[in-house]
């Protein structure tokens, strides 16, 4: 099987770095290169984890490329002997990256990169403050178009404590968005992950949709039947956002008028007893659409 191009970044650049890293030294090049030399955050980005940054695809490609016996099973980085040069199925741009990369940050040990990065790109070592004085806010939030690592970061910058899936079915073909995937990746930064299935649509309910008018009838039929059968999962949902102040619901599509997920806030909105503000949380410039 062919190695995607994103690998073959990582392999270059472990390759022209010596061949062997420390993993924490691995990510933060991998960051680092494509933040100041490729300007490409789609090979590799990075959540803050214990105070470092981490990135959660490199971890899993790391694992797969043990698998495939490209690298050694171990904690660092390590490239099994060879004498392919990564590099050469690498644009020009993006062999020039790697080598300005070598030349500005090679020889500095862990502690200076990360003193880089926490300086230069403070948003990737945000630590929230939760405080029981926090504004109440319900959030919804679609992973269409985000990696794992821009969905965790848009969830910590709005200090969500606890993301409620509301997909029938909680399985992506996405890596990070099926339900044991984003559990584990958001219990790494302290975020409580539950699931409502029953507030879901079936997904062949979703295949044939084309028009803004087929959108509106599925969600109204939705409004008379399951928002109206599962009240009961609407207080819960309520409940927790009282007592944890910020939650976001969560489902595929980027647009909320395109998910039924836009109806559950509707829905809650509508409640004599329901008086917190609605967010739909977008990447896109980092906008916040108010409702």
């Amino acid at each position: 099987m062919a190695l995607i191009h994103r690998m073959k970044v990582l392999l270059s650049v472990l390759q022209e770095l010596g061949g062997s890293l420390p993993d924490s030294v691995m990510q933060k090049m991998l960051f680092l290169y494509c933040k100041e030399f490729v300007k490409r955050d789609e090979y590799y980005e990075l959540i803050p984890l214990a105070g470092k940054a981490y990135s959660i695809q490199a971890a899993e490609d790391k694992n797969s490329l043990i698998n495939r016996k490209i690298l050694e099973k171990s904690t660092d980085w390590v490239l099994i002997a060879t004498k392919k040069r990564f590099a050469v199925d690498l644009d020009f741009f993006e062999k020039i990256a790697i080598q300005d990369l070598k030349n500005k940050f090679a020889q500095k040990n862990d502690a200076e990169l990360d003193r880089y990065i926490s300086e230069n790109y403070k948003e990737y070592f945000i630590k929230p403050e939760y405080s029981g004085d926090d504004e109440i806010i319900f959030y919804t939030i679609g992973y269409e178009g985000l990696s794992p690592e821009a969905y965790v970061n848009l969830l910590l910058q709005n200090k969500v404590r606890l993301l409620v899936d509301v997909r029938k079915n909680a399985f992506s073909q996405k890596y990070g968005f099926s339900k044991a995937e984003l559990s584990r990746i958001l219990s790494l930064v302290g975020i409580e992950y539950r699931h409502i299935p029953e507030l879901g649509i079936d997904s062949d309910k979703r295949k044939t949709l084309n028009s803004e008018k087929e959108y509106e009838d599925l969600f109204r039929e939705y409004e008379k039947t399951t928002i109206n059968q599962q009240q009961v999962k609407l207080d819960k949902l309520q409940l927790w956002l009282e007592e944890a102040r910020r939650i976001a619901i969560t489902c595929f599509e980027a647009e909320q008028h395109h998910c039924h997920r836009s109806r559950i806030a509707k829905a809650l909105k509508a409640r004599n007893n329901f008086f917190y503000r609605i967010e739909h949380l977008q990447l896109c410039r980092h906008l916040k659409n108010h409702k």
